[in-house]
């Protein structure tokens, strides 16, 4: 979490978290790319940036949903 401000990552994991029925939940997909707009880093790992962010949301007693996957923008013709 070193090369992330705190602030930064409670902001995003705060405005990313949703209210489920199981409880609060927060989507890495949707929260590394927010962090990545808000902060202009689009050159850290994601590994990295997911770290950083689901150690702040379960620090806040949130669900993480580890739902990034790579190569999900490209489509498979048959």
């Amino acid at each position: 979490m070193g090369q992330f401000e705190m602030i930064d990552l409670v902001s995003v994991v705060d405005a990313c978290t949703s209210d489920r029925v199981a409880g609060h939940c927060v989507s890495m997909a949707k929260a590394v790319e927010e962090l990545r707009v808000l902060t202009g880093d689009f050159v850290s790992p994601d590994e990295a940036v997911a770290n950083a962010l689901s150690a702040v949301a379960l620090s806040r007693g949130c669900s993480v949903l580890f739902d990034e996957q790579p190569g999900a923008d490209i489509l498979l013709m048959p």
